[in-house]
């Protein structure tokens, strides 16, 4: 079985270090990426920086990061 991870970016809080990595849930097929927003109080300008935080993040550390 494949390793999944988990990347949850905070508003504010978008240096690669406060983007942690924790184990993610299994897909139907592999080689997909989900995103999920919360976007209640979120701009689109906002969910576009925290998805970019988050690339930032996954370029910074170790692969694969688990």
């Amino acid at each position: 079985m494949a390793w999944q991870a988990k990347f949850t970016a905070q508003r504010g809080k978008l240096r690669p270090k406060d983007i942690p990595a924790a184990a993610g849930s299994a897909e139907a097929q592999s080689d997909t990426i989900s995103i999920n927003l919360d976007v209640t109080k979120l701009s689109k300008g906002e969910a576009i920086t925290q998805i970019n935080a988050i690339r930032d993040r996954i370029a910074a550390g170790k692969w694969p990061p688990l």
